[in-house]
């Protein structure tokens, strides 16, 4: 797929076909993101596949935002919304959110090295680390358009839990789960901005 049709495909998916992923595809994907600028040439990024059934139950029950969602819980989640975009889009996607990684045919979590806990961070450059592997995630998702996956980025509620049940060494954390597959027909509805709004020359 030419470079700008991938950009412009490139969509958030929650629902996916029972199709699986090709290992090449999948490949494909992952060395996509080790090939994203990184703050300090290393690339410090690591990427657990989870695949087994009932080892993906165990690390989202301890998830406190992959519960079931009733609509209840739902309505409450987006009473404060005053764009009726935004609303639309989380009462479509929050009861989705707990099947959706469960369904997938791959569900990635992507890591990265902190150098400080995140307590510890005071500026934003001591966010470096956290700004470049979300250029390794851009990369994934951009591959993943064109090689006709689709998926969404969903960022842990809390970490703690989730490093230890994966393993993670001490000075890592979870950047994103991402859900990948062939997408169902539904496709969240992308908001229309202007290029010409949203670009400012000198000053705001």
């Amino acid at each position: 797929m030419e470079f700008y049709e991938a950009v412009n495909k490139r969509r958030s998916v929650r629902e996916f076909q029972s199709r699986p992923v090709e290992k090449g595809k999948l490949r494909r994907v992952l060395e996509a993101g080790l090939k994203a600028p990184s703050h300090n040439h290393l690339r410090e990024w690591e990427f657990i596949l989870i695949k087994d059934i009932d080892r993906r139950k165990e690390v989202l029950e301890l998830e406190p935002s992959t519960r079931d969602f009733t609509d209840e819980m739902v309505n409450e989640w987006t009473k404060g919304a005053t764009d009726e975009f935004v609303k639309e889009m989380y009462l479509k996607a929050l009861p989705v959110q707990k099947r959706m990684l469960m369904n997938a045919p791959e569900l990635l979590v992507v890591c990265f090295r902190m150098r400080k806990a995140l307590k510890d961070c005071r500026t934003l450059f001591d966010l470096n680390c956290f700004a470049s592997v979300w250029a390794c995630i851009e990369n994934i998702l951009l591959v993943m358009a064109a090689e006709g996956l689709y998926g969404v980025t969903k960022i842990p509620y809390e970490t703690a839990s989730l490093k230890k049940a994966l393993g993670l060494p001490g000075d890592y954390e979870v950047a994103a789960i991402i859900p990948i597959g062939y997408p169902q027909d539904y496709f969240v509805k992308q908001k229309t901005v202007s290029l010409q709004e949203k670009t400012h020359y000198d000053k705001w």
